[in-house]
């Protein structure tokens, strides 16, 4: 197995953000001479991943999908 994962793969997403958020992206990226793009993937990361109430959903949803694909089926007899 090796030691340095593969990098995930990169897709072009076309989003909408206030003009204040446009501004602060770009200058918080210069502050830690980065692009946005790493920001904004950094910021979602983390700010998604600390919602609580979100990893539940998320978890419940997995959780009942996992049950669905692994439960028997019944096949109709004639």
């Amino acid at each position: 197995m090796s030691i340095v994962k593969k990098a995930p793969a990169i897709i072009t997403r076309e989003v909408r953000i206030e003009e204040p958020v446009s501004a602060l992206l770009d200058d918080y990226a210069q502050f830690i001479e980065s692009d946005p793009d790493h920001v904004v993937n950094a910021v979602l990361k983390k700010t998604l991943w600390r919602d609580q109430d979100y990893r539940q959903w998320r978890d419940s949803r997995r959780t009942r999908a996992g049950e669905t694909a692994s439960a028997p089926v019944e096949r109709e007899t004639k």
